[in-house]
């Protein structure tokens, strides 16, 4: 392979095309800016709450510097080489980034729990193959996953991005230019530069728009899954190469705008990073602050010019900074994660320390890792074996991602099956339910727990499910995603039987099927489920994350339609989790989430549909199964107060469900949580399988004193 892309030689009377070949010590310094914003935000400081927003600024650099080389080989050679563009950009950033993947890996076995293995060796996999950004946006939308706990490599998200960018954008380069010489005369090898100039001008004010308009509608309705997604960010590398292919442009801009355009960009930067926080839905509109301040400061320093900020960008230790950025962007995210595995919580020492080790690391990369093999004459002679190392690499580390991932699927099978033979009730061809034979969680407490229990176990003998397989422990019911408004249903039960009950709610209704599909057995009813995730039964203008939740309040119109309609159904169980959702310009919460919960619940009963409310169960807000792993000889350090796990659940169910008539309302959080510490274990069953949802063992082991209430709220049942 060659060149994929011949456009002969540009017509140089013309030449709009003018990308400097100058070393910008100031992009160097704004490198360093931008490595730390990051760097000092992960490590939470208080006054950094949009440190973020400097990936923002790396993407419009690496648009304008990666621009500037493609249109450079354009216009000097004629021609832009695909070969040798992959080429260097995989010696520049594989090896590097191959070097840290293993480390991580590495460090991952000794350090995190066994229950994280699997997850982040395809972390690795992703990472290495430059999707990792469309994992994250998957985990987002995926409600049983947002909780979960960070990885180690979440960070390279942004390298994705990047790399999908420059899969498209040299094809662009190169078909606006094939064009251009077409249109010339098919026998003519020249392309006019200024008609190419304007062609991508055009080309790329089409990408920016379409991108940030996307961007804005995607962050107000989807903003977790917006924040990861390419097209949501390719209009910041797209700015950055307006400003590549404008340089001649920007040069004749005086002195004195040109320093103000750089000290108004930096102001930008810095209010960005001081001001904008995670409540706000990014990227979307607020993204241009940041985007554009950055496009300032670069477009600023295309003429050396005292007055800008460049001498301060440009000084030594910036420069120093910016040097090693790209290698302290890939040590300093692995770092913090498995030192809150390590430590617990991120502490003034243990942050210096991250930040220094991060720091020595990211320079002896830079120096013996990055530099030799970007620099390689070896590497250099053929652009096939930049390719090469690069495929190397990439190899090496899918493999070693691929074996963490293998490591734990023996243990996760092993340990899944003995909890579904130990506790899983069995039934019967003709339908009846089988008893098991031993008591297990909370079939083994007390009828009044909070009475008798104030002491958790230690230790347990034989954990069901295994923490390596509690991820897993739930049931299988396809739900609505949290940007979708379709119903969905599950059916369990006796199919035929005239006593149809329906689950209505989100993922703290599902969690309770298990219980329900053996109640519904036992009494010989039909069970339908219907589930979206995060999105609670009630009618009202609720929103999530700051906005308005669109495919919720329209879900649950579908779902009351449904239910009123359906003449067969009899009673209907509900629950959801506290914080799924709320209603819009509440000063109230409860309050209002209580009339929302009245008014579905009360056009249920005026058509003659029992309601029976399951309250919200406790929520440790920490993943138990990671931290019984961690501490199997002490379970103690995993227990949560109640105060702090079950007080304040499901406050605005209990207001609403309060003196209501043809409500049942019940109330096992004592059976959760029997004493003033949430246990993570009862009755040698883990209760939680991440930070909020029980275990379907756990809620098999709660059915009796489900039976009991659900029977009596429709005794015609």
């Amino acid at each position: 392979m060659g060149e994929i892309l011949s456009t002969a030689t540009l017509l140089r009377p013309q030449v709009s095309l003018k990308p400097s070949r100058s070393y910008r010590g100031d992009i160097q310094g704004l490198r360093s800016v931008a490595i730390l914003a990051v760097f000092l935000y992960h490590l939470k400081l208080p006054f950094m709450p949009g440190g973020f927003v400097g990936v923002d600024v790396f993407f419009v650099i690496s648009g304008y510097l990666i621009t500037g080389i493609l249109v450079r080989q354009l216009t000097t050679e004629g021609s832009i080489s695909l070969v040798e563009f992959y080429s260097r950009r995989a010696k520049r950033l594989l090896p590097a980034a191959t070097v840290v993947l293993l480390a991580t890996a590495g460090l991952t076995l000794a350090f995190v729990p066994v229950t994280r293995w699997a997850s982040i060796g395809w972390d690795v996999v992703a990472s290495t193959l430059y999707v990792q950004n469309w994992r994250l946006a998957a985990d987002s939308v995926d409600y049983l996953r947002s909780d979960a706990a960070p990885s180690p490599l979440q960070h390279f998200w942004s390298l994705g991005v990047e790399e999908q960018y420059y899969v498209v954008w040299p094809l662009l380069l190169m078909i606006s230019a094939v064009v251009l010489t077409w249109r010339r005369g098919k026998k003519s090898k020249l392309v006019d530069s200024r008609r190419l100039f304007r062609v991508l001008v055009f080309v790329l004010c089409l990408v920016i728009s379409a991108s940030l308009i996307w961007s804005v509608y995607y962050t107000e309705t989807a903003a977790g899954p917006a924040y990861f997604a390419s097209t949501t960010r390719f209009w910041q590398l797209a700015t950055g190469a307006l400003l590549a292919i404008s340089i001649n442009y920007l040069e004749r801009v005086p002195a004195l705008p040109a320093a103000v355009m750089g000290w108004l960009g930096t102001a930008g930067i810095i209010f960005a990073v001081i001001t904008i926080d995670e409540t706000v839905p990014y990227p979307g509109i607020v993204a241009m602050v940041p985007t554009f301040a950055a496009a300032l400061v670069i477009a600023s320093g295309v003429r050396r010019r005292f007055g800008g900020p460049e001498f301060i960008l440009g000084s030594t230790p910036m420069r120093f900074i910016g040097d090693i950025s790209y290698s302290l962007y890939l040590w300093h995210w692995p770092f913090i994660v498995i030192a809150g595995d390590v430590f617990g919580e991120l502490t003034v020492p243990v942050g210096a320390g991250v930040l220094c080790l991060s720091l020595l690391l990211a320079y002896l990369t830079y120096r013996f890792v990055e530099v030799p093999f970007s620099k390689s004459y070896v590497l250099s002679v053929s652009p096939s074996r930049g390719l090469q190392v690069g495929l190397a690499c990439m190899v090496a580390a899918c493999l070693v991602g691929g074996a963490l991932v293998q490591s734990t699927r023996s243990q996760e099978a092993t340990a899944a099956a003995a909890a579904y033979n130990a506790t899983l009730p069995k039934f019967s061809l003709d339908g009846q339910v089988q008893e098991p034979a031993v008591a297990f969680g909370a079939m083994t407490l007390p009828a009044e727990p909070r009475a008798a229990i104030q002491d958790i176990l230690s230790t347990a003998e034989n954990i069901q499910p295994a923490p390596v397989a509690a991820a897993n422990d739930f049931p299988d019911c396809i739900s609505a995603k949290v940007d979708e408004s379709d119903v969905r249903t599950c059916e369990y039960g006796i199919a035929d039987s005239t006593s149809h009950v329906a689950l209505v709610g989100d993922s703290h209704a599902k969690q309770w099927i298990p219980a329900l599909e053996y109640i519904a057995r036992s009494k010989g009813w039909r069970l339908t489920a219907y589930i979206h995730d995060a999105c609670p039964f009630a009618t009202g203008q609720l929103v999530r994350e700051g906005v308005a939740y669109t495919a919720c309040i329209e879900w649950n119109s579908k779902m009351l339609d449904a239910l009123v309609n359906d003449d067969r159904i009899k009673m209907v169980i509900t629950s959801n989790y506290t914080k799924s959702a709320g209603i819009a310009g509440a000063s109230d919460e409860v309050s209002a989430m209580a009339e929302a919960y009245r008014s579905s619940w009360g056009t249920l009963i005026q058509s003659g549909i029992s309601v029976a409310v399951i309250r919200d169960t406790p929520a440790p807000a920490r993943n138990i199964p990671d931290c019984v792993a961690a501490n199997l000889g002490d379970l103690k350090k995993c227990a949560v107060p109640r105060s702090q796990a079950a007080d304040d659940k499901g406050l605005a169910q209990v207001a609403a469900a309060s003196g209501f008539e043809g409500v049942k309302f019940i109330d096992l959080n004592d059976f959760i949580c029997p004493a003033d510490l949430c246990a993570p274990v009862i009755g040698e069953v883990l209760v939680y399988r991440d930070s909020d949802h029980l275990t379907a063992t756990y809620v098999r082991s709660l059915t009796p004193r489900l039976e009991e209430p659900l029977v009596t709220a429709h005794p015609r049942l």
